[in-house]
């Protein structure tokens, strides 16, 4: 027990260093891209209506009825222990600036001894909704400082558990990727993808894709998995769904295209950290997105 506390409290630490799903890699700045001027309609899946409407688009395009129950289950717990501020109900405007998020505050979820349960991540998400149509081989790359929470949380917490094949596909899919010298945009393109045909990663859905945030680490070589989250078309345009860091919301965001979904993405200000670090890549499934 000591032991998780102890590493508990080093990830409580990095999480407060980090607005989203990033790591202490990356130090926030003001990003090169902004975000498209029309406002776009954000939930944070606090009421029952825009959680069936959410979960009947999920269902549609290939998740399970328990996917979805679990992620309603991780959404109302987390909601349930906001502290301070307010989210708001159904789909609102965002606002160019993005969803603010910086009065909020929640309670630590603990056990009776004071243990403090990890919080769902972007990855966590992301793998509980897509995880029926990810195929991996198990490959993946050892000692991943950038993973090690994750894997903590799946061992330790019971509603985060996976089957011993998940947890490997997991690790597999969100395993950093080693540069091996390389030092241009490019290169590093070739690398990630490499990286999944050499972990044979493969999605299978219709409609569905997994949005991956790639960021650059310098100081270890590598790309790491910044922020990612679930792509869903829809009848009249897309549906992103993410968990928008450790200790902040559940976010279903609607846009019109993807150039759209990529402005959104880049103009986030944590993704970003010195001049050593290449720019962001983002890709849907094992794809840069243009």
């Amino acid at each position: 027990m000591k032991k998780h506390r102890m590493i508990l409290g080093v990830w409580l630490s990095i999480v407060l260093l980090c607005t989203g799903c990033g790591s202490n890699h990356t130090i926030p700045t003001q990003p090169n891209s902004t975000a498209a001027d029309t406002p776009f309609l954000y939930s944070n899946l606090i009421d029952t209506d825009t959680q069936k409407q959410v979960t009947d688009l999920l269902e549609n395009h290939g998740v399970s009825k328990e996917q979805t129950d679990t992620l309603i289950s991780w959404a109302n717990d987390f909601n349930s222990r906001i502290t301070s501020g307010t989210l708001p109900k159904g789909f609102q405007p965002m606002g160019t600036s993005g969803a603010d998020y910086s009065g909020l505050i929640i309670k630590n979820n603990e056990a009776e001894d004071g243990f403090i349960y990890p919080e769902a991540n972007c990855r966590l998400t992301s793998y509980l909704l897509m995880k029926d149509l990810i195929k991996t081989n198990g490959n993946h790359v050892e000692n991943d400082t950038i993973l090690m929470f994750d894997v903590e949380a799946i061992d330790t917490y019971a509603p985060f558990a996976l089957t011993k094949e998940e947890r490997d596909q997991f690790i597999s899919l969100f395993s950093w990727i080693p540069l091996d010298g390389a030092d241009t945009l490019d290169a590093h393109i070739s690398r990630i993808q490499d990286a999944w045909e050499d972990r044979n990663i493969q999605i299978n859905g219709d409609g569905i894709s997994l949005i991956t945030v790639y960021l650059h680490s310098p100081f270890d070589q590598t790309r790491f998995v910044g922020h990612t989250g679930v792509l869903l078309e829809t009848a009249d345009g897309l549906l992103f769904l993410e968990k928008y860091g450790p200790q902040f919301p559940f976010q279903a965001t609607k846009f019109h295209n993807r150039e759209e979904l990529k402005q959104y993405l880049l103009a986030r200000r944590d993704l970003y950290g010195d001049e050593t670090e290449l720019s962001p890549l983002i890709f849907e499934n094992n794809q840069l997105m243009a």
